[in-house]
């Protein structure tokens, strides 16, 4: 084998180490994510954990709807976003006052971190995922409830702010 022989094979073995390491980080993820689920919901909830790709989707159409402040987090000063700040004590109250907006919150929702690479989750917004959000925000700084289908978000910040959010132009 010549020197470019030896090069290009070096680059292939260590092309084929980073996918090996990117796949084992990826079920390394799931895992933390799906152990975090179980201890905190058991059979309470329903959800499934979504791959990279579809991970990506999700979180790219989040980012198309929704604006994004440069400190990663909804940019509630943008105009075309409407926002209403949630106590925690009123927290489950939230599919109420969803349903007062004229939104349906039984449209699947994707459960998704802030600051990681952690798989998103889908789910529907049940008072029990609502309640024990403390017991999941752990995994990142900030975590979020995304229905792609209704266009509202439920943002759960690091400075113990919940905010639920939706784009202006829906006819409310």
């Amino acid at each position: 084998m010549n020197k470019d022989e030896r090069q290009r094979r070096l680059k292939e073995l260590v092309k084929v180490q980073k996918q090996k390491e990117m796949l084992e980080h990826a079920k390394l993820q799931e895992k933390t994510v799906r152990e975090a689920f179980e201890e905190a919901f058991g059979d309470e909830i329903e959800y499934e954990m979504l791959d990279t790709n579809e991970t990506r989707l999700i979180l790219e159409d989040m980012g198309e709807t929704f604006p994004i402040a440069f400190w990663n987090r909804i940019d509630w000063a943008d105009s075309s976003v409407n926002r209403m700040e949630i106590n925690e004590k009123d927290i489950s109250r939230i599919p109420l006052l969803l349903k007062e907006k004229g939104f349906n919150s039984s449209s699947p929702i994707y459960v998704f971190w802030g600051y990681d690479d952690y798989p998103c989750v889908k789910t529907r917004l049940t008072t029990e995922l609502l309640i024990k959000f403390d017991e999941i925000i752990w995994l990142g700084s900030d975590m979020y409830y995304y229905c792609p289908v209704q266009k509202y978000i439920i943002e759960f910040f690091h400075d113990d702010s919940i905010n639920i959010g939706w784009i202006t132009n829906r006819n409310d």
